[in-house]
């Protein structure tokens, strides 16, 4: 199959990094367009506590900088192995359904995702995000242990 645009997720985690290296290879072999998407949802699950104090914003600032940076490093090593067309993408809000809308909105033809591999009990309390994007994705998903 010939690829033309692969996003893939990324948290920071040596997990999704897996996830990574096999899009990578993928958008490579292909020359697909390789989209990385990384999901601020710390400040979307805490919009119970936020206020509009000094502290909140600084905090809010730090997980987006932390977010450019993680994906600003994740470009630098993968144009050095050789990945050509990179795009990066930095979101607010929950993570399935962001992912699920990048993918519509570029016509994404694979979503390349690493999964924690949780329990049945573990997706139960911590949910799973591969999980609900694989019920709501328009495309097909490769998964990565």
């Amino acid at each position: 199959m010939q690829y033309t645009h692969i996003v893939c997720p990324v948290d920071g985690t040596e997990i999704t990094n897996i996830g990574v290296e096999h899009a990578a290879y993928l958008a490579k072999m292909s020359g697909a367009r390789l989209t990385l998407i990384h999901i601020v949802e710390k400040w979307y699950r805490s919009t119970h506590l936020v206020t509009d104090s000094a502290e909140w914003t600084k905090i809010h600032e730090e997980w987006l900088n932390n977010g450019r940076k993680l994906l600003e490093d994740l470009v630098k090593k993968l144009q050095a192995q050789g990945v050509k067309d990179i795009e990066t993408v930095l979101r607010e809000g929950d993570a399935a359904h962001e992912i699920v809308a990048l993918a519509i909105e570029h016509k994404a033809d694979l979503i390349v995702m690493a999964t924690h591999r949780y329990t049945p009990v573990g997706k139960l309390f911590m949910g799973s995000v591969i999980d609900k994007v694989t019920k709501h994705s328009p495309c097909p998903i490769l998964w990565t242990f």
